[in-house]
């Protein structure tokens, strides 16, 4: 298991200490633990979905957590989410061959993260796909 300690960002900028423990094996698991709370437990199918539900409950508290994972220009291909467990992402970028790929658990600046609604509005963006009305995952 692997602990990472992360911020979110708030209202006016406040911040908030976050703490998560990932287990990274057949199931992606992950703790979070924020603001004095009990842990918090999500499974998936790989870390990067445990980490969209996460992020959902910090939202409902105003709250975005900052990580690479949460930025509105990185997703996990399907390759990823599969060979890697979701836990590496790409920057989408219009550049071919020249793809970076980040840590979705490194941490980001404020100002460089999203809600996990305009993270999925804007990878269906530059997929040219139609957005659905369900929502769901990116």
């Amino acid at each position: 298991m692997e602990s990472v300690e992360l911020i979110a960002v708030g209202p006016r900028s406040s911040t908030v200490p976050v703490s998560f423990e990932i287990t990274d094996g057949e199931e992606a698991g992950l703790r979070m633990k924020f603001s004095g709370r009990d842990w918090q437990s999500f499974t998936a199918s790989n870390l990067f979905k445990c980490l969209l539900s996460a992020r959902a409950e910090l939202e409902a508290e105003q709250l975005l957590l900052c990580c690479q994972g949460a930025r509105p220009d990185v997703f996990p291909s399907g390759m990823q989410q599969q060979m890697e467990n979701g836990r590496y992402a790409a920057v989408l970028s219009g550049s071919v061959g020249e793809e970076e790929v980040v840590d979705i658990f490194a941490s980001a600046e404020p100002s460089q993260v999203t809600s996990v609604e305009a993270q999925r509005v804007a990878v269906y963006h530059f997929f040219n796909l139609p957005l659905s009305d369900t929502g769901g995952d990116a």
